[in-house]
């Protein structure tokens, strides 16, 4: 938690599509998902 965060929880990435976030979060959430062996550079 930080000085900028309104609310903190823990959702199943399947909710991912419907919260409010930047494009660039939700790239990043699923990435994470992927479980990529190097990072995306693009």
């Amino acid at each position: 938690m930080s000085d900028e965060s309104t609310e903190l929880r823990y959702v199943s990435p399947s909710d991912f599509e419907a919260l409010p976030m930047h494009h660039t979060q939700r790239l990043r959430l699923t990435h994470y998902l992927e479980h990529r062996d190097r990072p995306y550079l693009g």
